[in-house]
């Protein structure tokens, strides 16, 4: 062969290298540390559980799963960031309920549902409603009758306006027929706070908090969301209370920017249903009174849909207006 093919045919050969290593590349992922934000502050619920699980994704996966906090905008700031992060499986978010709360509420940088890319809705708590043991009344049907009775006059407390605690509690009161006094505080604990001394009569919350308030008799529970929980036997469901059209929780899942490569996709997806198989990932689970769920990508998109569908309809009922 002459020199002049030979130059021809490495170039030819150089230049099919180079077009093939980004396929390469991406038959390789994840070959890179992967980060994991959590638009929620240290320290809460959600934040523990996204640490808890980052390093069981990293041995499924073969990389770090770094977990980011970057809270700001009620968990809106961090989910921006990572729905307009390339769509490469390297960016992604932990997502709460607080997400579907928000896009009921405001007008975000970003369509929480077209520009949203469901990987796994990783689990589901029930809401409890609690109140004081000697001025919210011993059931709720003796709370909802003097709420008919005196409208307005009944005092509850939120996590803050627009929170899944106050949009919930909203819900609650439209579908029982009533006027509640809506007190919003800055966080669970200090409305927690207030029920147990008595300033304010009734309070959403997610479980695990209240269990042990509700076994010292601090506060009285009346009523769970679902069905009663393993770790609050005593406290009926809002069926077995008399409303059944009720239905409310908190949940957790794993998504990413829209336009994920299928592939990677799918191993996040299997990733994340084999973590829930984890005993100590269900221990957790379990002593927090949520339910594991796991599935597909669809369970998750099908939640976010309902849920904001849900919150815009109380918004507009109530006339909830953003801070």
């Amino acid at each position: 062969m002459n020199p002049s093919r030979r130059h021809v045919l490495a170039a030819c050969v150089a230049g099919t290298a180079a077009i093939s290593l980004p396929s390469r590349a991406q038959e390789t992922w994840p070959n890179r540390p992967i980060r994991l934000v959590v638009p929620l502050a240290p320290g809460g619920g959600g934040d523990l559980t996204a640490r808890q699980v980052a390093p069981l994704l990293a041995e499924r996966l073969g990389t770090t799963v770094v977990v980011e906090n970057r809270p700001g905008a009620g968990g809106s700031l961090g989910t921006d960031i990572v729905l307009k992060s390339p769509a490469d499986g390297y960016t992604l978010a932990w997502l709460s309920s607080s997400y579907t709360c928000n896009a009921a509420l405001h007008k975000l940088p970003f369509d929480p549902i077209e520009d949203l890319g469901p990987i796994a809705l990783f689990k589901r708590e029930s809401l409890v409603l609690v109140g004081h043991p000697t001025k919210s009344g011993k059931t709720l049907a003796e709370v909802l009758a003097r709420a008919k009775a005196k409208p307005g006059t009944v005092t509850y407390g939120s996590s803050g306006i627009g929170g899944i605690t106050h949009l919930s509690t909203e819900d609650l009161a439209n579908i029982a027929g009533v006027k509640l006094n809506h007190i919003a505080y800055k966080g669970t604990g200090p409305a927690l706070q207030d029920v147990v001394a008595g300033n304010i009569e009734l309070m959403m919350s997610s479980i695990a908090p209240v269990v042990p308030m509700v076994e010292s008799g601090r506060v009285i529970g009346l009523g769970i969301a679902d069905a009663r929980a393993k770790i609050l036997p005593n406290v009926p469901s809002f069926a077995e209370a008399g409303l059944p059209a009720f239905k409310s929780g908190l949940w957790h899942a794993l998504a990413g920017p829209k336009g994920m490569p299928a592939s990677v996709g799918a191993r996040l997806n299997t990733a994340i249903n084999e973590v829930l198989k984890v005993p100590a990932i269900r221990e957790r689970i379990d002593s927090e009174g949520s339910v594991a769920v796991g599935g597909p990508p669809d369970v998750l998109m099908q939640a976010v849909r309902n849920d904001i569908a849900q919150w815009k309809n109380i918004v507009a009922r109530a006339g909830i207006k953003a801070e």
